[in-house]
Formats: structure tokens, C-alpha cells, sequence
């Protein structure tokens, strides 16, 4: 039967392995199934709301995946294009969404994601066959069209027909393991954002313009043929020529009339302002169809937005717009029509007919004066001469005969031609073009005023949000968004106030799960390890835990000479052994390193310890009681008083006496027997009495 010591040290190690087996179990349960320490998903299309995207198989992204240890994971995986305009997704008022006729077109196609133990890369839209996004990817990245959605909200007079077209786009997210966490970068491109509508009041405004300048174009030739304007011009130079002609002998001047023909077409301004649209800012007006163009990279820098960012969501923003807005209508505009009208009425033809009835000693003849000029050379604002014509006819054909040609020259050039300028100009006013233009500035500012409620209606139509990272999500089934990360290049929500659509352009969501850090579990800090002596050694296994795959080094007592070095295996654990270690204080030290990074330290003290001598056993030859141990016996005594000398000393055995003989214990024996002899005399004398 082991002694009561062997018990107890039997009872105590097996506690010690029951503890051991519970702990063991508490780190790494049997039946744990493996997590996924990086997750990874690029997907092009995914999006929410009423029409859930994520659901819709065709449009699944490139999902990686990889355990603790376990292998690398992914690739490209393009969304195609041709099954997507087969598919038929519709909104809820039956509009289509996606297909060939749906309100959200697309030009990539790209999806790639990778996972490794050490980091998870997702990337989609314009990207290379690695994952790079792709800078500078020529085509259209995607369009919406918004102009189904109109229908149903009050935007009558605002806007007839709307859509976003959008450049390149890509999102790609990285997250890179450490011992803390995870280092995330995202990455986003949007290369150019355009939301064009057709407005009704600027496609009106062209009609309005028109009407008025025709209008405009009538009064003014009106006004250069009038009777009054003929009458002065014929009274100016009936005289004049009649004086020119009285040299021709027998010859008689009958009457003198003029006419005049003016061609005006202000109209041709309307088409010089509207044969190019008008840019402000970040707006672009073209007159000619109504449509008003917002350039997005204009008001902000697209590849460089704080994540979140909603478009035309802010006042300061839209304020630029709106004044972007009226500087075309009512700034530049009326300088176009200033510039466009001048140029009209300098065009604008004007013909002066001068005929002069005569005879020559009782033979008709005629004379015919013609005039083309135009308006600017009237007004001066043109350098173009006038084609001047003298005709004779009848008796006066042969003007050059006659000797008329030199007289009639000057006749033109000293009185015709400065009547006409006189009569004819001052029969268009000189703040004509400048009160032409304030009366349509008029049709101007109420076209401004109409597109106030702009920016409003889109905002009813679609929000649209650049580097969207709301509510990180995987779309496939097996991912675990939990401390994930998510970048979108654009999230474009539909109908927002009503949740119709939200779709999601570009989306690249990362997932990383920390390293996990070193930890010694065995010797367990502060335990001792025993041997039989004090110069004795002994093997000492150091083990634990750590990232699977991690490199692991162990020092003890800091020998860097004589550090252990192993791998850590796919379970977590590892081992090292110290060989031959001696008795004292003993400090271990551990570190892993995976991924470029090495970890805090973990440490334990512990020692080794030579076995104690046990006092109770009877074989130790130092033992003072062992009788077998005779001492050393005493040197010789003295003679006694008197005698020849003192009794010999004690001994120097390890007692101090001398051998035993037993005489030590007479007196007590001699006492116990009389104490036992009176006792039992008392016990007699008892009975005696009682007997008597």
C-alpha cells in the first residue's frame, strides 16, 4: 500500500490532469468548426429596398474565403453582361429595372476577390485581371435613366426627361491582419458623373424668343418702308437730280419717287445664341433642346469625397448651381442676343429705288436709281459700301453720251446717299437692339424662376451617394459581415422617399479577423519541477498557443544562443524543449512572427528544484537516532578525590553518553512498582470492609 506522502502525490497529479483536460478543452473544443479568418467579395450590381438585388443569383459576386492556416482563396469572376440584359427585374410600379430596356445600364463587368491567411483584397467595376482598379478606363461606366419615374411625381413644366451617366467606376478594399485588428484600405473611382433633365420652360424659351424677335423683324420693316420715310427721302433728292439733269438740252423733269425695301430677320439671332449650349460653372444649357447638364466633377472631386458623400445634397452646393443657372439665362444670353442682334441688323438688307420721269424735246425718258445697303452701313456699324446703280432709259439711255454720268455721280454721293442715311437710319431707333434685348431678359428671369424647384426634383428622383461604406454586408450566403468593411463607388437609390430601388454600382467588401496572439500554457507560471538532486537536470517541454502557420521562438533565461524554434500547427499549438536544464529560477520567453509582424512577448517563471532530504527515513546514515551509530566513545577521566585521578569524561559520540546499559531506568521502574503495590493495597482494604 503506497505510503500516506506517495497517496497525496498520486491524489495531487491527478487533479493536476483533470485541471489540465478542462483547460485544454476550453481553448480548443473538439468539435469547433473552423472560422474563416479573411473574407473577400467583389460584386458589381448588388443593392436593396424593394427590389433586393443580393437575392437574384444571376448577379452574384467573386467571394473568397480562408481559415486560420488553411490555403488561399478567389480570383475573377466578371459579371456577364449579356445575361444581365436578359434579365428581367422590375420595379415596383412595373417599370424595368435592369434588361435591355431598364432604367440602369452598365458598361463593366469587373469582379475579383482573393483571401490569404494573412489578407483579403475584393475589387469590382473597371479593374484589371489582378484587381487593380483601372485609372482611366475609357466608356461608360453606367447610366440611369429617371424619365419612368417622372410619372408619378408632380414635376409638370420642371423637368420632362432626366438620367445620370456616370465614367469609369471601380471599388476595391484590402484588409492586412496585425495582432490588434485589422489595417483596412479602400479605394474608390468615379470618373466623371453627369445628370442631364429636359426642362420644358428652357425648351420653350427658344419658341419665345423667336416669336418676339419675328415680331420684332416686322415692326422694323415696317418702319424703314413707311410712306413718311419715302416722302422725306423723295423731297431730299427730287431737286437735286432735277438740277442735274438740266443740261441736257429740251429735256423736261417730271416727278421724282422713291421707294424703299427692307429685309429684317432678327429671328437668325435666336439661332446664332442656340447653335452651341452655354456652360456656367459646373451647368451646361442647351437652348436648342431644353436640356440642362450638371457636370458632378465640376462642384466636387469625385475620386476624393469623404465616404458617404450624397450629390446635390448640399445648400452650398446647389446654390453654385442655381447661380450657374442664371448667369447663362440672364448674363450671358442677353449678351449673345446683343452681339447676334447687331449682327442681324447689320446683315439686314435695305434697297432704295429712286425713279425720275422726264422728257426729251417731246421723247419719254426715265432715269432709275438704285440702292443696296444694309442696316449697320446706314447706322455706321458696318464698313460694307452700298452698290449704287444709274440707269437711263428712253431718250437718256446714253447717260455717258449725254454728259449725265459725272453729274449723276455726285448727285448720289453728295445728296442720295445721305438722305437715305438720314431718312432711311433714322427710322430705326438707337436703343433698339439694347430695348429688344430688356424685352426678352423679361422671358429670361422667368425661366430661372420656373427651374427653382430643379434641384428639388431630382433630389425626388434619385440620391445619389459617392463612397458609400454604410452597413458593411456580404451578399453571399456564407460570408460573416462582422467587422467587415464595406466601399461602393456609387449607391444610386431610386424614388428614395418611397424605397424603391437602391443600387449598389461597384462594391468591394473585406473581412479580417485578428491574429491571434502567443500564449505559453505549459509550464504554467510560478510551478516547480523537481529532481533527486542538487546537481541533477531534466528535459523541459515548453508549450502553447498561437496563430496557425506563425513562426515561433522561445528563449529561456534570456540565451538568445539557445532559442527553440518551431511552426505553429494547424490547431494552434506548438512545442519546444529545453534539454538538460539545472536546478534554479528559470524565466521562459515567447514570441510568434507571420505576415511580417511579430507579436508582444508572452513569459513564465518556473523552476527546477533538487528533492529534499526526508528526516523520517531510517536508511539516512545521518540520522541521530540510527542505534547501529555506536558515536565515539569518551577519552580517559581523572582519577578521583584523593586518588590518582578524576573518572574518565563523556563520550563524543554523536549522543554525548556512553554506551547504553539500561541502568537509566531503574529509579522509575522502582517507582512505578510502588505506586502499582499501593493501588492494589487500597483496592483490598476496600473489600475488606465491605465484607466486614
Amino acid at each position: 500500500m503506497p505510503s500516506t506522502a506517495t497517496r497525496f502525490a498520486l491524489r495531487a497529479g491527478a487533479t493536476a490532469t483533470v485541471a489540465a483536460v478542462i483547460i485544454g478543452g476550453a481553448a480548443l473544443p473538439a468539435n469547433a468548426a473552423a472560422t474563416d479568418a479573411t473574407q473577400a467579395e467583389g460584386r458589381l450590381l448588388a443593392g436593396s429596398g424593394t427590389v433586393d438585388l443580393d437575392t437574384i443569383a444571376a448577379l452574384a459576386g467573386s467571394y473568397a474565403a480562408t481559415a486560420p492556416g488553411g490555403p488561399a482563396d478567389g480570383g475573377s469572376n466578371p459579371l456577364d453582361l449579356t445575361v444581365l440584359n436578359g434579365i428581367g427585374v422590375n420595379a415596383p410600379n412595373g417599370i424595368q429595372l435592369l434588361g435591355s430596356n431598364g432604367l440602369v445600364d452598365v458598361g463593366v463587368a469587373g469582379q475579383y476577390s482573393a483571401t490569404s491567411t494573412t489578407d483579403a483584397v475584393a475589387s469590382a467595376g473597371a479593374i484589371t485581371g489582378d484587381g487593380a482598379i483601372q485609372v482611366g478606363a475609357p466608356g461608360t461606366g453606367a447610366s440611369v435613366d429617371l424619365t419612368p419615374l417622372i410619372d408619378g411625381l408632380d414635376l409638370d413644366g420642371v423637368v420632362s426627361d432626366a438620367s445620370v451617366d456616370l465614367g469609369a467606376l471601380s471599388a476595391r478594399a484590402e484588409a492586412t491582419r496585425t495582432f490588434d485588428g485589422a489595417d483596412v484600405t479602400t479605394d474608390y473611382q468615379v470618373a466623371s458623373a453627369d445628370v442631364s433633365v429636359v426642362s420644358p420652360a428652357v425648351a420653350a424659351l427658344v419658341g419665345q424668343l423667336d416669336t418676339a424677335l419675328d415680331a420684332s423683324s416686322t415692326t422694323l420693316e415696317a418702319a424703314l418702308s413707311a410712306d413718311g420715310v419715302t416722302a422725306g427721302l423723295t423731297g431730299a433728292v427730287a431737286d437735286d437730280l432735277a438740277d442735274a439733269l438740266g443740261i441736257v438740252p429740251g429735256i423736261t423733269v417730271g416727278d421724282t419717287t422713291a421707294t424703299v425695301t427692307a429685309d429684317v430677320d432678327l429671328a437668325q439671332a435666336v439661332s446664332s445664341v442656340t447653335a452651341a449650349p452655354l456652360t456656367s460653372g459646373a451647368v451646361t444649357i442647351d437652348l436648342s433642346t431644353g436640356t440642362v447638364t450638371i457636370d458632378l466633377a465640376d462642384l466636387y472631386t469625385l475620386n476624393d469625397l469623404a465616404p458617404n458623400t450624397r450629390l446635390l445634397a448640399s445648400e452650398t452646393i446647389n446654390a453654385q448651381i442655381e447661380a450657374s443657372i442664371a448667369d447663362i439665362l440672364t448674363n450671358q444670353v442677353p449678351a449673345l442676343l446683343t452681339t447676334a442682334l447687331t449682327d442681324a441688323l447689320d446683315a439686314a438688307t435695305v434697297s432704295v429705288d429712286i425713279s425720275t420721269d422726264a422728257t426729251v424735246v417731246l421723247a419719254t425718258a426715265g432715269l432709275d436709281i438704285t440702292v443696296d445697303t444694309t442696316v449697320g452701313a446706314l447706322l455706321g456699324t458696318s464698313t460694307t459700301d452700298p452698290e449704287v446703280a444709274i440707269t437711263g432709259t428712253g431718250a437718256l439711255e446714253a447717260l455717258d453720251t449725254l454728259g449725265l454720268t459725272a453729274a449723276l455721280d455726285a448727285v448720289v454721293t453728295d445728296g442720295v446717299l445721305p438722305a437715305i442715311t438720314t431718312v432711311v437710319g433714322g427710322a430705326v431707333p438707337e436703343d433698339f437692339v439694347s430695348d429688344t434685348v430688356a424685352a426678352l431678359l423679361t422671358a429670361l428671369e422667368d425661366v430661372v424662376t420656373a427651374l427653382d424647384p430643379l434641384l428639388d426634383a431630382l433630389n425626388q428622383l434619385v440620391a445619389i451617394t459617392i463612397n458609400s461604406q454604410t452597413a458593411p454586408a456580404f451578399s453571399d450566403p456564407d460570408g460573416d459581415a462582422t467587422g467587415a468593411t464595406t466601399v461602393r463607388a456609387v449607391r444610386i437609390a431610386l424614388l428614395p422617399a418611397l424605397d424603391a430601388a437602391t443600387v449598389d454600382i461597384a462594391t468591394a467588401t473585406v473581412q479580417a479577423d485578428p491574429f491571434a496572439g502567443i500564449a505559453i500554457t505549459d509550464p504554467e507560471d510560478g510551478s516547480s519541477t523537481t529532481v533527486p538532486t542538487a546537481d541533477g537536470t531534466t528535459d523541459v517541454p515548453v508549450t502553447g498557443t498561437a496563430e496557425p502557420g506563425s513562426d515561433v521562438d522561445v528563449t529561456l533565461d534570456g540565451d538568445d544562443a539557445g532559442t527553440q524554434s518551431t511552426v505553429t500547427d494547424e490547431d494552434g499549438t506548438w512545442t519546444v524543449t529545453f534539454p538538460d536544464v539545472a536546478v534554479g529560477d528559470h524565466e521562459a520567453v515567447a514570441v510568434e512572427t507571420i505576415g511580417g509582424l511579430t507579436s508582444d512577448p508572452d513569459s513564465v517563471t518556473f523552476v527546477v528544484a533538487a528533492a529534499p532530504v526526508d528526516p523520517t527515513d531510517p536508511t539516512d546514515p545521518t540520522d541521530p537516532t540510527d542505534p547501529t551509530d555506536p558515536g565515539t566513545p569518551g577519552g580517559p577521566g581523572d582519577g578521583g578525590a584523593g586518588g590518582p585521578g578524576t573518572g574518565g569524561g563523556a563520550g563524543t559520540g554523536p549522543g554525548g553518553s556512553l554506551a547504553y546499559t539500561g541502568a537509566e531506568l531503574l529509579p522509575i521502574m522502582v517507582i512505578a512498582g510502588l505506586l502499582l503495590a499501593a493501588g492494589g493495597g487500597t483496592l483490598l482494604a476496600r473489600r475488606l470492609r465491605h465484607t466486614a
